[in-house]
């Protein structure tokens, strides 16, 4: 099925951007052209199903993290050792929220954040299908970009595998046409991507869901990754 989707995906891509003009990005970000790509999973978590062709139009998103010192422009009470002044932010939903509001921008939604991740051909990982240690940031010593072999994702993004989870703005809800029961579902709890240092390479999957109480973090480092709409 896979194969089909990516197919199908890669040619509508293909069709779409034929004589479309890039817009250039805001300093520090990637562009994400609108159109449609595999959301979702076969074989991972059942809340990562049915995999899917979602669409989204097109938007700018952070190519890296928030570091700790653009947070501390917006709030100049946040703490942190100076030697971490380029990692990312750890912080609660409502606080990455009110940055991104403060930075002109938004937190990205699901299918944002997935496709950003993945690019159209539904690959596991932001640089493919093959895992490799390399790859990922896993201490949250090291500053961000900082893995041995830099990969980035289709669009340019990095540090969407390892490094910290990252903020999005939907609730933690399942899939239209998912029928698997899950307790959390709902609006208690939001969605948080892109797996942690501590996870292991399952949790770095593209499609990968996870959710944790909006302000209550303490257990998992969460950062944020902006997106800002094309007018």
């Amino acid at each position: 099925m896979k194969s089909c989707l990516t197919l199908l995906t890669f040619f509508v891509h293909i069709l779409y951007l034929t004589g479309q003009e890039t817009p250039t990005p805001p300093e520090g970000m990637v562009y994400v052209p609108a159109g449609e790509f595999i959301m979702g999973s076969t074989y991972g978590d059942p809340d990562e199903r049915p995999q899917q062709i979602a669409s989204t139009k097109a938007y700018f998103i952070d190519k890296y993290e928030v570091s700790n010192t653009e947070f501390a422009k917006f709030d100049p009470t946040f703490k942190f050792p100076p030697e971490k002044k380029n990692n990312a932010a750890v912080v609660t939903w409502s606080k990455a929220n009110a940055y991104a509001k403060w930075a002109g921008k938004r937190l990205p939604t699901e299918k944002e954040w997935e496709k950003a991740a993945r690019g159209i051909d539904g690959r596991v990982f932001p640089w493919g299908d093959t895992y490799d240690n390399t790859y990922v940031v896993w201490d949250q010593k090291e500053t961000r970009g900082t893995s041995i072999a830099k990969p980035a994702s289709p669009y340019g993004c990095y540090d969407m595998a390892g490094s910290v989870w990252e903020w999005t703005s939907d609730w933690y809800k399942p899939y239209p046409g998912n029928e698997v029961p899950m307790e959390q579902y709902g609006e208690t709890y939001k969605v948080m991507r892109g797996g942690s240092n501590f996870n292991n390479h399952s949790f770095i999957r593209t499609s990968q869901r996870y959710y944790v109480l909006p302000e209550k973090i303490h257990v998992y480092p969460v950062g944020i990754r902006c997106v800002k709409d094309i007018d």
